[in-house]
């Protein structure tokens, strides 16, 4: 199940002017609601009613015209991190249990550290070609019922950001997508050739879809292992299981939904002298599928959601500085550029790791692959400095 991952965050209030510039004027706007615990909301001058969140009224903008034409209802998480779009009032409310359960899976696991006072400066010369300002607009979330109203929705993507239009056309035949310059994925609900429920859960592509939102939202582009492997512990944990496989097209054989564990203990029993590599998993490549990459991916990310607790958003915060300033480079005249297509070096990566776990991360997760839920840490010994 392919998805597309490109963006490059703008600031909250550029997004806002430059969406809104665009976005013609809706003669019934003002008869559009959201529900928001509980109360509609008028979507005209929702930041009125809900301030403390960055962007919610140009995110909404993007997908007003459409909403009305096909009569869909839009809700917004307790929070306001998550606008999410159906078909009707009663999918609406059921699949906001799985919002607010997503987001709470997601702050147990990687809840961004507090960034006040932070002397981090985003440089954006124009929408599209900025860098990432974590935590700075909502996730919208849009489950479509119909194929046409999905080849519509990205048809009318593409029209609105010309920047777009070539990948809008790339994914308007297929069953979903989750852009992060939009900071938005859809799906559709029973695509054409899925057979729903052994191949398609729509209520799991939700969980993981915005999984990988949330996680770019306060992180920027991550390492593809930590990306993909942090969303399946989300939707394994709100879920019980795995459906959604970014990137893969082949058959998903029926292990695959919640057997990783045992695989992996059969394997690591096989291998005591030879403990996991990171660039087992950790060479993982934007936008591309490899199975022994993802299942060592998600055992490591196992092993710290278990045993490492905190450990994971302090590794994910040191990817985003280095991404951030890996990506900029700066001349003698003071001008600059970005290289959106920039990735952390695996030993660079691996040297996070055992800062913030310990030289010895490999061989512990070996040994909680190996036991499986017998398994028992260590003691800890001096981290790496």
């Amino acid at each position: 199940m392919k998805s597309t991952h490109i963006k490059i965050g703008p600031i909250a209030t550029l997004a806002a002017s430059c969406i809104l510039a665009a976005v013609p004027a809706y003669a019934s706007q003002d008869e559009l609601t959201v529900q928001w615990n509980g109360t509609q909301l008028p979507v005209e001058g929702i930041e009125e009613h809900v301030p403390s969140v960055m962007g919610l009224a140009a995110q909404m903008a993007r997908y007003t015209d459409w909403i009305q034409e096909n009569e869909y209802h839009m809700g917004l998480s307790k929070d306001g991190r998550v606008v999410l779009i159906t078909e009707s009032v009663q999918i609406l409310e059921k699949r906001m249990k799985l919002v607010e359960a997503a987001l709470k899976s997601f702050d147990k696991l990687m809840a961004p550290p507090n960034r006040a006072g932070s002397k981090e400066t985003f440089k954006v010369s124009a929408w599209g070609a900025g860098q990432h300002q974590p935590d700075s607009e909502p996730v919208v979330l849009i489950e479509v019922k119909k194929e046409g109203q999905f080849r519509d929705l990205c048809q009318g993507i593409g029209t609105l950001q010309p920047s777009l239009s070539e990948w809008a056309s790339s994914v308007a035949g297929s069953p979903g997508f989750a852009q992060e310059q939009l900071s938005a994925a859809a799906w559709q609900a029973a695509p054409d050739g899925y057979e729903l429920g052994t191949v398609w859960r729509p209520e799991n592509e939700l969980v993981n879809r915005l999984a990988r939102m949330l996680l770019f939202r306060s992180y920027g582009a991550l390492p593809t292992w930590l990306r993909v492997a942090s969303a399946w512990h989300i939707e394994m944990e709100v879920m019980d299981s795995l459906y959604c496989f970014p990137y893969r097209s082949e058959f998903v054989g029926i292990g695959e939904h919640s057997g990783w564990e045992k695989q992996l203990k059969s394997e690591f029993k096989k291998r005591k002298k030879t403990p996991l590599q990171f660039n087992e998993f950790g060479g993982w490549q934007r936008n591309t599928w490899d199975a022994d990459h993802a299942s060592y991916s998600w055992g490591i990310v196992q092993y710290l959601a278990r045993h490492q607790p905190g450990s994971l958003p302090a590794v994910a915060e040191s990817f985003r500085v280095m991404t951030k300033e890996g990506s900029l480079t700066t001349h003698a005249d003071g001008s600059w550029n970005l290289n959106p297509s920039y990735q952390i070096p695996v030993e660079a990566q691996f040297k996070v790791l055992q800062d913030q776990v310990g030289n010895e991360v490999m061989e512990q997760t070996s040994a909680f692959l190996r036991a499986g839920k017998r398994y028992k840490p260590k003691a800890k010994k001096g981290k790496r400095r």
